[in-house]
């Protein structure tokens, strides 16, 4: 009987490799959407924003794939009854000290840039209490947010995954959850005028009810993790997801026409109309799906190969968490300084080169501050 106690434990409390090389591929996936997403300056639809455009659809797999791998570890190591005052501890401790120590730097820089660059900045305490609570003090601070959020409600969204899982009815939950995702998408919260001002802090604080899905896809793929394994992998699979990846890659593309550069989708695909809206939103978790069982599949062709290829994204999945932290600044300093010398995003070159220069400088950071004494309350863990 302990035998079969210790096997059980060891299956579910198990290291996967595959997942640095996973946690890799949405931190380049994130870098690549920042440095994209310059092709709103451009003023009109060219050959190099149309692959922009393209580039930054496809890449917006990043968060989901984040929060599934989150839901995914989490089941891993808390699947049965959970300590609430040790999982929240640890977690929390993961978690708030980067988060505030690099708001704090990016509220400081955005003064700093504001003096600098001659441009006001709403800086009064109510303001500033504001940002932190809701992940406004840089562009990308919101998915620090999102995850606490999910921490949060972890141990309730195992008691409900449990619940649906003892009766077999995991793929209703896995529906209802997408469901969820789709309406909160289509009917979004009303702002909310807080000290005079409208704030969309609603939606903010039910942030997670977006992301519901690939959370709990994560969980649902840890639970039935071996079953998987022995599906994945085949030619044939790899060559159905082409087609789906390319056909959703271009309603993407329209999506950023429509709304950055006000093409009338209707005229390119009349069937779509009024729907074309509920369309994207319905098809958008299931395009990112594909890109994970995509990512999924080469993470374990790497891992049965072992080559520098490997090695290298094990390192920047183990470095991802600093990454993310680190990475916007550099990237904003590299746009700000390279149109001085007359190299902007209207040079294909461009993209390229930030791209590379944002990922090795964000990670030689990270291996700098990982020498730094309690370095995991800055940039958290490394291993």
């Amino acid at each position: 009987m302990d035998i079969l106690k210790k096997k059980i434990m060891a299956n579910r409390v198990r290291y996967f490799d595959e997942i640095n090389i996973l946690r890799a591929f949405a931190i380049l996936a994130v870098i690549s959407i920042h440095v994209s997403t310059y092709f709103t300056q451009m003023s009109t639809i060219n050959l190099l924003a149309t692959v922009d455009m393209a580039i930054d659809a496809f890449s917006h797999f990043a968060v989901p794939l984040f929060i599934a791998i989150s839901g995914f570890v989490l089941y891993n190591k808390y699947s049965g009854t959970i300590d609430l005052k040790k999982f929240y501890e640890k977690r929390l401790k993961s978690t708030l000290p980067p988060y505030l120590i690099f708001s704090t730097f990016y509220l400081a820089m955005t003064y700093i840039g504001s003096i600098v660059l001659a441009k006001s900045v709403n800086l009064d305490i109510p303001h500033i209490i504001y940002r932190y609570a809701t992940g406004g003090c840089f562009y990308h601070l919101w998915f620090f947010v999102l995850i606490i959020q999910l921490y949060l409600l972890y141990p309730a969204i195992l008691w409900i995954y449990r619940s649906f899982e003892s009766r077999g009815r995991v793929f209703e939950l896995l529906l209802a959850s997408f469901l969820i995702g789709v309406i909160y998408r289509l009917c979004p919260l009303p702002d909310v005028f807080i000290l005079g001002v409208a704030t969309p802090i609603l939606g903010v604080a039910t942030k997670f009810m977006g992301y519901l899905f690939y959370f709990i896809l994560g969980m649902v793929v840890r639970s039935r993790y071996d079953e998987l394994l022995l599906k994945s992998g085949s030619n044939t699979s790899l060559c159905c997801m082409s087609v789906p990846l390319l056909c959703c890659t271009i309603l993407g593309v329209f999506e950023y026409a429509r709304e950055y550069f006000k093409i009338d989708i209707t005229s390119i695909m009349p069937f779509a109309g009024q729907y074309w809206h509920g369309l994207t939103v319905a098809i958008t978790p299931l395009y990112y799906v594909v890109i994970f069982a995509l990512c999924f599949s080469i993470s374990l062709h790497l891992l049965s190969s072992k080559t520098v290829i490997f090695k290298l994204l094990e390192k920047i999945g183990h470095y991802s968490f600093g990454i993310y932290l680190v990475h916007a600044f550099i990237l904003y300093m590299l746009v700000l300084v390279f149109p001085k010398f007359g190299f902007d995003w209207n040079n294909w070159f461009f993209y390229p080169l930030t791209f590379c220069l944002t990922l090795i400088l964000s990670y030689i950071s990270v291996e700098i501050l990982q020498k730094i004494p309690y370095s995991t309350y800055i940039i958290g863990s490394t291993r």
